[in-house]
């Protein structure tokens, strides 16, 4: 069977999230419907997605990302992918299976952090206890593998939450037949080395993609991941990159766009340039850039930025370069009253300030 022209995901990639207490699937995590996952959808993947052979709305993330010169993950497919598959076998795999997460990014909300909900919940008064995210995951775990073949796997993606705040990477892991064929993704905000039993269960497999979510560092990362420490994280990831025993693992920086720290992207261009330019073998870490997808996106996403902040982004970086593409392709500023709200409400709880954060910023204001 051929793969889908358009994007090989629609028809063997399969993105599996748990939604409440319901299983749901997608051909990906870009992908903005997600379909309750049952016998008749696993059996039918090609029928649900695999027609799609144009951009439409549930796509509109990979086409924003490709309007601005950046890579999207329709692209990639064919990484992973081959020309001739069996849609009804998973090729690629993502697992979001809890939301277990020791950070409050302000890109971010309480349906991707357990943090987040205690925070809200404590804001609001209530004292509603949170289920633990990982109480279930081995019924959703026997889910999976009683219904979906993976020995056709090559490429399983974890997100979080925090990934590798939870065991539930390693509990997935632990199914997968043929693990020299698979690499591994991970995205994590770099505040948790890996564990020993993550470190040993990584040398089965053939790569390991290891994507650190950084949206600025030293003052901005403190602020935007709270209450992420900048030096823990920095410390982490040189430790990471040193370790001569990580011999399968290459680097990527995740970085997510908002009206704010796009000013000061240099800052961690240039960390990148002089810390974490290369993995301990010499292969070169890679860099993506996007939009805030959380439903933070109305609060922080880079086309609030005021025009007095639009002006001060070109001038500083010239013409070509990705911020100053970013910019240009902005539709017009849209007001900031949420986003007014939210500093309101979350700097004096955090004990934090967006002034002392983004001080070039405040006049630009």
């Amino acid at each position: 069977m051929m793969t889908n022209r358009f994007c090989r995901y629609l028809n063997s990639g399969y993105s599996l999230k748990l939604e409440g207490e319901t299983l749901t699937v997608r051909p990906c995590c870009l992908y903005k419907t997600y379909v309750p996952l049952d016998l008749n959808i696993l059996q039918n993947h090609e029928t649900v997605f695999g027609k799609i052979n144009e951009w439409t709305d549930n796509c509109s993330t990979c086409k924003d990302l490709e309007d601005i010169g950046q890579p999207s993950l329709r692209q990639s497919g064919s990484d992973w992918i081959s020309d001739r598959v069996d849609s009804n076998h998973p090729v690629t795999m993502d697992v979001m299976l809890d939301r277990h997460c020791n950070a409050g990014c302000v890109i971010c909300d309480e349906s991707s952090s357990t943090l987040w909900e205690k925070e809200k919940n404590k804001l609001s008064g209530r004292t509603i206890k949170i289920k633990n995210p990982t109480q279930h995951v081995d019924h959703y775990i026997d889910q999976i593998v009683q219904n979906l073949k993976l020995d056709k796997l090559t490429y399983v993606k974890f997100f979080g939450g925090e990934p590798l705040f939870s065991d539930t990477h390693l509990k997935f892991l632990n199914h997968i037949p043929h693990p020299e064929q698979v690499t591994l993704h991970y995205t994590t905000n770099g505040s948790i080395y890996p564990n020993e039993p993550t470190l040993q269960i990584w040398k089965k497999f053939k790569l390991i993609i290891f994507v650190a979510s950084l949206d600025g560092i030293e003052q901005q990362f403190d602020y935007l991941r709270w209450p992420l420490s900048w030096d823990k994280v920095n410390n982490n990831l040189q430790r990471i990159r040193q370790n001569k025993n990580i011999w399968n693992m290459v680097f990527r920086v995740e970085f997510t766009a908002n009206f704010l720290n796009v000013y000061y992207f240099d800052r961690l261009e240039n960390w990148i340039q002089n810390n974490f330019n290369t993995n301990n073998q010499g292969d070169l870490t890679e860099l993506n850039i996007h939009h805030v997808y959380s439903r933070a996106s109305k609060i922080w996403n880079a086309d609030k930025m005021p025009e007095k902040i639009r002006s001060a982004v070109l001038k500083k970086y010239p013409s070509g370069h990705l911020m100053h593409s970013l910019v240009c392709n902005l539709p017009s500023p849209e007001p900031l009253d949420y986003w007014y709200n939210f500093v309101d409400k979350w700097d004096s709880r955090r004990k934090n300030s967006w002034q002392a954060a983004f001080p070039d910023l405040v006049s630009l204001m």
